[in-house]
């Protein structure tokens, strides 16, 4: 199906070429196997678009040559009946296909027609594992030298057998494999310092971490594993990624925490799941709706598969098709959400070709240039005048635009005519554009100009961008490799890092961390920044932030201090020459951000100097309040916290033995109603213990009672409604009583038929609401 007869023609003449060529390297005809479209050709694109496309030869391994070749032709359907074929080419028992060439020759356009592409290639793939099935003599990769331990170790754990059956997801080793295999990939990952999380890479890794708990606990499985396995992997992998044995530790406790959340998971998500097959079976229903099956799943974590056997079990089906309705409209809404962040880029940008937006900031803070482009509101724009807020874009500019967590720069644009505040810098639709609003004049395209970035701004956001690799070496040095960044926070003010790490770090570590740091910045050490390869850059000890998007040329961004390298990141932020000019680094806080990540938020320079400042004013102010040194301050606080422990006890002892007083005094004037003492009463209690504790007393001390206590608590109505245990056996209820007291107060509570409180907002009408609860109580014994 090629555009033109001369294209098809020579489509063939290769194919004869692939097929001659095999002939050459010694293979017989009858291990060559023509196939048609439908089994032989490779496309770049799913059914029904376009891009380069072409034939290929797949090479297979034969595992039973003794057959001969009419023995291959037969293959397998999905159910394992014998269907009979032309030839090899098919997943069955017979043959593993180890290699694929893809002659990249054709270009399919939408209309599904073909032409040659400019630029051919071979693209080719071996499948290494495979290789190592064919070479070790094994039928499956599972069982190569570097993965049988694992499945070994998952078998043990199941108390199962590895038979190597393969006849479907049903037989238990599929759930063995399962294990060993997501439990392999989570350990790299995690190694590779991605944590389990609700988005982006850690939701990938968590859904590969709880697929393998589910199909452990199909097989019976219901102890922790996955650190165990997360051993076996190490030990068989860690020569060749050594840094899986450094972060050893630090995998298993994510996979353990991971682990213990999920099986709490799913707890809740079977639980709600057999509330809702009741509700659907009280409705006569047969089918579990999809939107309810995607809640279990993405609310829940409770995976489909396990969805559908628990109804299946039950004698419901599941609605597949709703599910993954449910599931694209959850994606399209993260699609939409995405693109207004810091607004839609203006579709005029897109326009203005590729002569603009030369990014000159990392040696110059000011620079020539011409206006390229003014956009205002959603239009390009020939001239703005004074008032106007828009957009400008520049052939040339000194600008740092958002990125890498560095918020963009700010300054001014000035031209013959006018003068524009640059007050965010972003790199959108290919350009760098400066957003703001004209002071005054005017300015037009074309126009030259002078831009010039607000140097306290840049200096302030360099500093901290250098806090946040100093920090990092510094986290990675105290805390171990496992650390890694997975986000930043960095403005003029201050900064903000998130890491990977499972615990809360100790104070006493912090400062540990806030030491070495500081200590580097002493050392006034030199910012190197360079350009290189990505690969180079990565193999010469630069961290790369897994998930982030590199080019084939990176910015490596170095500190060296006296035993070599301290700190190398790809990043393409600012940064100052020295880590001296930075004065000093202070943490401020350190906390949790999502399961296995922690952020510390910290200053730099003179932001850390006056938040020091302000706090030794505050320091001086409570050495004066407490009349003493600021030495002494802790001892003083301490004397006067034992001394407030000491007052707090005789208070308590004072009002035990008032509330024993009022209690008594109570109890002797307690009206009878058909042989229940009755006590309504308002009196004078500190809390809400303390009305617990008279209405013990009087319950107590007369045997068969009901009260009713108000009292005015930190200016509002508090209400207790208590009765003996005969009371309550002749109808009367604690909590009811107490709900509609309240409500004479303009509140509301309740609580068990025993005993039970309440509060309300209108301390005016306390008496009201007891001389309505002296009504109710009256009634309440007949």
């Amino acid at each position: 199906n090629v555009g033109n007869e001369s294209g098809f023609i020579a489509a063939i003449h290769r194919l004869d070429d692939a097929y001659g060529f095999w002939r050459d390297v010694g293979m017989p005809d009858n291990h060559i196997h023509r196939r048609d479209e439908a089994l032989n050709y490779w496309f770049s694109f799913p059914a029904g678009g376009s891009g380069p496309c072409g034939p290929d030869s797949e090479i297979y391994y034969d595992f039973y040559p003794e057959e001969g070749v009419e023995g291959a032709q037969i293959a397998y359907d999905p159910e394992g009946k014998a269907i009979p074929h032309t030839g090899v080419g098919y997943n069955d028992r017979r043959f593993l296909e180890i290699w694929n060439l893809v002659f990249m020759q054709l270009y399919q356009s939408p209309d599904g027609s073909r032409e040659d592409l400019p630029a051919q290639n071979i693209d080719t793939g071996s499948g290494l594992e495979r290789v190592a099935c064919v070479l070790q003599g094994v039928r499956s990769v599972f069982e190569t030298d570097i993965f049988l331990p694992i499945l070994e170790t998952a078998a043990v754990i199941a108390g199962r057998e590895y038979s190597g059956d393969n006849t479907g997801r049903d037989h238990p080793d599929y759930a063995l494999r399962a294990m060993s295999e997501h439990c392999r990939a989570a350990t790299l990952l995690i190694g590779d310092g991605v944590v389990p999380s609700n988005e982006g890479r850690g939701y990938v890794l968590r859904r590969v971490i709880r697929r393998a708990i589910y199909f452990a606990r199909k097989i019976g499985v219901r102890d922790p594993f996955t650190a165990r396995l997360a051993d076996a992997a190490i030990d068989k992998l860690k020569t060749g990624y050594p840094h899986l044995e450094e972060n050893r530790d630090f995998i298993k406790r994510a996979l353990n925490a991971e682990e213990e959340r999920f099986i709490r998971t799913l707890a809740g998500g079977s639980t709600r799941l057999e509330s809702l097959l009741v509700r659907l079976r009280e409705a006569g229903a047969t089918v579990v709706p999809g939107d309810e099956a995607f809640l279990l799943y993405d609310t829940f974590g409770l995976p489909l598969e396990l969805t559908r056997e628990i109804a299946d079990g039950e004698g419901f089906s599941v609605d597949d098709a709703g599910f993954r309705s449910a599931m694209e409209a959850q994606r399209q809404r993260a699609r939409e959400s995405g693109k207004f962040f810091k607004g839609e880029p203006s579709p005029m940008l897109q326009s203005l070709g590729e002569d603009h937006s030369d990014f000159v900031g990392y040696a110059h803070t000011d620079a020539d240039a011409v206006v390229v482009a003014l956009v205002k509101g959603a239009a390009l724009a020939d001239i703005v005048v004074a008032g106007d807020e828009c957009e400008i874009v520049l052939d040339t500019t000194p600008f740092y635009p958002e990125g890498g967590g560095q918020l963009g720069d700010r300054g001014t644009i000035t031209t013959s005519s006018g003068r524009f505040q640059v007050e965010d810098t972003q790199a959108t639709s290919g350009a760098i554009v400066h957003r703001g609003r004209v002071l005054e004049g005017e300015l037009r395209v074309t126009s030259h100009a002078q831009a010039a970035v607000d140097l306290n701004w840049r200096k302030g956001a360099a500093r901290n961008h250098t806090g946040t690799h100093i920090l990092h070496a510094a986290l990675r040095t105290i805390l171990g490799s496992h650390v890694r960044q997975q986000g930043s926070f960095v403005s003029p003010d201050r900064l903000r890092f998130d890491f990977t790490h499972l615990e809360q770090t100790p104070r006493s570590v912090l400062r540990e961390v806030e030491q070495l740091a500081n200590a580097r910045i002493r050392d006034n050490l030199d910012v190197n920044w360079r350009r290189t390869g990505y690969r180079e850059a990565v193999e010469g000890g630069a961290l790369a932030f897994f998930g982030d998007k590199y080019g084939n040329e990176v910015r490596v961004v170095e500190i060296r201090d006296a035993s070599g390298l301290f700190s190398a990141e790809l990043c393409g932020g600012t940064h100052t020459n020295h880590t001296g000019d930075l004065g000093f680094v202070h943490i401020l806080r350190e906390s949790a951000v999502a399961a296995g990540t922690r952020r510390i938020e910290a200053l730099t320079g003179a932001g850390a100097e006056s938040y020091l400042l302000e706090q030794q004013e505050r320091l001086h102010r409570l050495a004066e309040g407490l009349s003493t040194g600021y030495g002494e301050i802790e001892e003083r606080v301490q004397q006067l916290q034992a001394e407030i422990d000491r007052l707090r006890r005789e208070n308590n002892e004072l009002s035990r033995a008032r509330s024993g007083n009022i209690t008594e005094a109570l109890a002797e004037s307690a009206p009878q109603v058909n042989g229940v003492a009755l006590i309504v009463a308002r009196v004078e209690a500190a809390n809400n213990d303390a009305l617990k504790d008279m209405a013990d007393r009087l319950r107590a001390k007369l045997k068969s009672a009901l009260v009713v206590l108000g009292a005015e608590i930190d200016g509002k109505p508090a209400f207790l409604v208590a009765a003996t245990a005969d009371v309550v056996a002749k109808g009367v209820h604690a909590g009811n009583l107490v709900r509609e007291i309240a409500k004479a107060a303009g509140g509301g509570g309740g609580g068990r038929p025993d005993m039970a409180q309440a509060g309300a907002r209108d301390a005016s009408k306390l008496d009201v609401a007891l001389a309505e609860g002296d009504r109710l109580a009256r009634a309440a014994l007949g």
